[in-house]
């Protein structure tokens, strides 16, 4: 291999590396400043036709800040993927898959809430109808649930495969698994939602900076290089 071949690869190594530590700690970072300036959570019809007449920028606003978060699945995923060859690699593969799917299911929404940007200058009754039949369409409930439903069955699953590898303390999983198992109940509030995002920031902030903190030994980990273990978190 040519030194212009190492400089390459080396470079990309380190902008996978990097990319992977930056997404685990913001795209739960941007879902908590997304929480409290929602102006229509829930999605009602009379919500999502007042919130685009009167709070235009924080709904445009909130939108945004899902849809990154949702893309920042992506590289997230990846990077722990890359990290639990061998050693928590099943749990990874199905986090990835998990993970991915919930960040459709988070761009999903900041589209739909991009679209009911529109609704000023119509009627707004019939604004409002047209956006509870919208929600209420069979096709859509079945696509967009599950995905939704795929983000926290994929946190859990990141968490645990995290500490599988040795990057997280069990601490970490636990609480993600308990903020994830909160929200099935019927309770809705934008104090549990915050707390909740909080947490996730928390234990994903963690393993960012941990992954950033790795050498380039330790986040190599391959099959062509002798894998060095990452002490177990505490």
């Amino acid at each position: 291999m040519s030194t212009t071949d190492r400089t390459d690869a080396l470079t990309t190594r380190h902008i996978h590396h990097y990319t992977t530590a930056a997404a685990l700690a913001a795209f739960p970072l941007l879902l908590l400043v997304q929480a409290p300036i929602n102006p229509a959570p829930g999605g009602t019809g009379d919500l999502m036709y007042v919130a685009a007449t009167e709070q235009a920028d924080a709904l445009l606003a909130s939108a945004v800040l899902l849809m990154v978060s949702g893309l920042l699945m992506f590289p997230a995923v990846a990077g722990l993927v890359h990290l639990a060859r061998g050693r928590g690699a099943a749990i990874a593969t199905s986090a990835a898959a998990l993970g991915v799917l919930g960040g459709f299911g988070h761009f999903a929404i900041g589209m739909f809430y991009l679209v009911t940007l529109a609704l000023p200058g119509g009627d707004p009754g019939q604004m409002a109808a047209f956006v509870d039949r919208l929600s209420a369409l069979p096709a859509l409930t079945a696509i967009a649930f599950p995905l939704i439903m795929c983000f926290g069955l994929g946190v859990v699953a990141m968490s645990w495969a995290a500490w599988r590898t040795g990057l997280l303390g069990g601490w970490g999983p636990a609480l993600v698994t308990v903020v994830v198992l909160m929200h099935l109940l019927p309770i809705s509030s934008t104090a549990l939602e915050v707390g909740g995002l909080a947490a996730f920031t928390v234990v994903f902030g963690y393993l960012g900076i941990r992954i950033a903190r790795m050498n380039d030994a330790q986040w190599a980990h391959t099959a062509t290089s002798a894998a060095v273990a990452v002490p177990a978190a505490a």
